[in-house]
């Protein structure tokens, strides 16, 4: 017989409790730079699209993310103390008309290395495990995303070298690496990402397979390859549409007039869904009644339409 585990201590729970109290979960306006070099054209789409339910955080990674906020400003104390000037923390990050956002731990001068040369900052922290892989392979072959995130950093504030400055949460293991910025692989990933904000429905499965390992631990699994719904809002409804007019708006072709970002959560009683989202096999469609029928998989017909429509 295995050993019981241990009980939570109260205390640790209280605490534990009280960050999640606290926490706050949002939609995010756009694709974010630190997902922007997904492998998965779907899994962008899905979350552009605020298909999948929300994250619901447990405390302790909520003191995690803490932590790393935290060590941030460590390292930026780190670089201030060897006489590096760095300013610019938090400035925005938007492109391809606003839907790519994010923003930059900072940006420096007097890097020793290229004291004279304007470096993007972006600092992360991580495991010994992962830090291994990191000063092995370096940032673009072991951490895509956060190579994608400084490469959009530097093409958005037109800054050609990065300072990517890694902390190791065990051992206090400092890794640094400059980064060149690559205009090609920019050129692609905002071409890749356009494409994406702009088709109407999710793109192809990046496997068919049930199984396949980059699959298991996805957070859209459930709507992606498992027939579950999305939610109800504007941005899973056939008549919005992403604008690229440069300030990330949407607009509904139902209602004839831009839509806000309060608007697009609540959505609105004329709501169809986007019909490759729908569960079941699309079998009929109304303009009029603005309706679409399906068949859903246990033969039952279920319409999809604006009955409650003012």
């Amino acid at each position: 017989m295995a050993p019981l585990p241990k009980p939570e201590s109260s205390t640790v729970r209280a605490i534990y409790a009280a960050y999640e109290a606290a926490a706050e979960s949002w939609d995010s306006l756009g694709i974010s730079v630190g997902e922007a070099n997904t492998e998965c054209d779907r899994a962008l789409w899905f979350a552009f699209r605020w298909c999948t339910p929300l994250e619901k955080h447990h405390g302790r990674q909520l003191r995690l993310f803490q932590t790393g906020n935290i060590e941030e400003d460590r390292l930026v104390e780190d670089l201030e103390r060897i006489g590096v000037d760095v300013y610019g923390q938090q400035d925005r990050i938007r492109l391809v008309g606003s839907h790519v956002r994010g923003k930059c731990d900072g940006k420096a001068m007097g890097i020793p290395e290229a004291p004279k040369t304007e470096h993007l900052l972006e600092f992360k922290s991580s495991n010994a495990k992962g830090m291994k892989e990191i000063v092995k392979k370096g940032c673009k072959e072991a951490k895509p995303l956060h190579y994608g995130q400084v490469q959009l950093g530097m093409h958005a504030f037109g800054i050609s070298r990065a300072l990517y400055l890694v902390s190791c949460k065990d051992d206090d293991t400092l890794y640094a690496e400059r980064i060149e910025y690559d205009a090609e692989f920019c050129l692609r990933l905002l071409a890749r990402l356009e494409r994406i904000i702009n088709t109407p429905e999710p793109p192809s499965r990046i496997s068919e397979d049930p199984e396949f390992f980059g699959c298991m631990f996805c957070k859209h699994k459930p709507i992606c390859k498992a027939g579950a719904w999305p939610r109800v809002n504007c941005r899973s409804c056939i008549h919005s549409t992403p604008e690229m007019g440069g300030d990330g708006h949407w607009s509904c072709s139902r209602w004839a007039k831009p839509i806000s970002f309060d608007e697009q959560k609540e959505g609105c009683p004329t709501h169809l869904h986007i019909p490759t989202l729908v569960p079941g096999e699309q079998i009929d469609v109304d303009e009029d009644a603005e309706t679409i029928t399906y068949r859903m998989p246990d033969g039952k017909i279920w319409v999809d339409g604006a009955t409650n429509a003012a």
